[in-house]
């Protein structure tokens, strides 16, 4: 039972704890190889006036806020969150996601309009609307482990491929399709 914990001045936000917690979990399960269903991430909120640092407590190192007004923090993209893709068929895209490539499933809020939604904790959520068209994305790359195997079995599923195993600029690749036709990219990285 792996345990992570993490202690921070109060202020954050649930939602930056709940970011926080799926960051470190998922660093866990892929750098630790610990299994999400066993690993406790602890947050401790500890007072300013309880942490020391350099002979001094926290808030002898902070400036007066009445002295100092707060400078405003410049805008930042943190990076990839999520891709939310609308397919014809929500059972046969949920099969292909979590049962043939293996994504993992997690709660989430329904969406607003009321359309049915199926979020992975891999980055993507699947819900109807699929215009059946031409997809509206060039490809989603994932990063995995095991791509000869993941290949092997998405042929014996009868996945459409792309482009077969191949040394790609990431490593050993894969493009295959999903069942609405947007490409996947699967690439497994050099050790």
């Amino acid at each position: 039972m792996p345990v992570v914990t993490v202690d921070l001045w109060p202020g954050r936000s649930v939602n930056q704890k709940r970011r926080l917690v799926e960051a470190i979990t998922a660093a866990m399960v892929e750098h630790a190889g610990a299994g999400s269903e066993h690993l406790h991430v602890i947050i401790h909120d500890v007072a300013k006036d309880s942490w020391g640092r350099d002979g001094r407590l926290g808030i002898d190192n902070e400036p007066d806020a009445a002295v100092k007004p707060a400078a405003s923090k410049a805008p930042k993209i943190f990076g990839f969150a999520h891709l939310l893709l609308q397919v014809r068929d929500l059972d046969a895209s949920k099969k292909f996601y979590e049962e043939l490539l293996g994504f993992t499933g997690r709660n989430a809020k329904p969406l607003t309009d009321g359309r049915p939604f199926v979020p992975f904790r891999q980055g993507i959520a699947l819900t109807t609307g699929g215009l059946g068209g031409a997809p509206q994305i060039d490809h989603m790359a994932f990063r995995v482990s095991g791509v000869d195997a993941l290949a092997a079995r998405l042929k014996a599923a009868g996945v459409q491929f792309f482009q077969d195993l191949h040394d790609g600029i990431y490593g050993r690749t894969i493009y295959v399709a999903d069942p609405d036709g947007n490409k996947i990219e699967l690439y497994e990285e050099p050790r």
